[in-house]
């Protein structure tokens, strides 16, 4: 299953804890980048979904397109969002627009390999240090529902310290 709260939680943390350090716009495409190789060997193959993207060799790659993507991809998401925002009568919902190399960067990355470290948690298929090993020594380590619920709980405790905070970054 693509991008569920397995992978959200973990990032939204991280973000809450280091609020100009990390990108959640980068973070969280990041996580959809990762998958659309799942998806699209979920339509074109079938039954291997997690192939060379899910590597920790592939997820440098990924981490490094996100990078550099990611800043100004981020920066016009958050514009975009300032003008839909302030047509909300008597709300605050701005957010800063600047990203920064620094957090992007931290985002890209974090998102890219926390993304194969869990993964590597619950699906088979997974090959994470290919090309040197077929293995995966982290699947089984726990319970899929129970590694889901975790994340999920880091989560809702991210967003709840983060915004008890105040939006920084």
């Amino acid at each position: 299953m693509p991008f569920t709260p397995l992978h959200c939680g973990p990032g939204m943390m991280v973000k809450a804890l280091a609020p100009r350090q990390f990108s959640i716009c980068v973070f969280t495409l990041t996580q959809v980048a990762m998958d659309v190789e799942v998806l699209w060997n979920g339509f074109a193959r079938g039954a291997l979904l997690h192939g060379p993207c899910h590597t920790y060799r592939g997820a440098s790659v990924v981490a490094a397109v996100c990078f550099l993507a990611g800043k100004p991809a981020s920066e016009l998401i958050k514009k975009t969002w300032n003008r839909a925002a302030a047509r909300c009568a008597n709300a605050n919902l701005a957010v800063p627009e600047r990203t920064s190399w620094p957090a992007s960067f931290t985002a890209a990355a974090f998102g890219a390999y926390s993304h194969i470290l869990l993964d590597s948690m619950m699906h088979t298929d997974m090959q994470p240090l290919q090309p040197w090993s077929a293995r995966n020594p982290l699947f089984g380590l726990i319970d899929p529902m129970l590694l889901q619920g975790l994340c999920l709980l880091l989560g809702v405790a991210g967003l709840v310290l983060y915004f008890s905070r105040g939006k920084e970054g």
